[in-house]
């Protein structure tokens, strides 16, 4: 295999990490996929994962949601959504020479895509 060919390191909902350039989906957000941002390896300056939480929105949904259960099923919805707030979502930010790329956010449950991609674009800047 040539060692010049481009080979694929991570792929996941956040983008994907080659020995060349990072892929990488920005302005993704829970409900929104974001847009595609091609970008060589060496313009990469630094890969951030954040864990954003919304700890008073989150417990106040939960109080409503619990004092609504009993009348009606937007209370379940109110609960679940209070819980999602407090978990926290992670956010990815990848910064090149030049300007600030906006986050990618993604749900709780893919906090491990996250930090499999974060760790990939980590490993291929100390590799260069």
């Amino acid at each position: 295999m040539d060692p010049r060919a481009e080979q694929t390191l991570v792929s996941g909902q956040f983008g994907t990490v080659t020995n060349k350039r990072v892929i990488y989906n920005r302005s993704k957000g829970w409900f929104s996929g974001g847009s595609r941002e091609d970008i060589p390896l060496k313009h990469v300056t630094s890969v951030r994962l954040e864990t954003t939480r919304h700890l008073v929105w989150g417990l106040l949904l939960l109080l409503f949601g619990i004092g609504l259960l009993q009348a009606a099923g937007l209370g379940l919805i109110l609960v679940a959504l209070g819980v999602l707030f407090m978990w926290g979502s992670p956010t990815v930010v990848v910064n090149t020479a030049g300007r600030d790329l906006n986050a990618a956010q993604g749900w709780p449950w893919q906090r491990d895509a996250a930090l499999q991609f974060v760790e990939a674009v980590r490993h291929q800047l100390i590799a260069e």
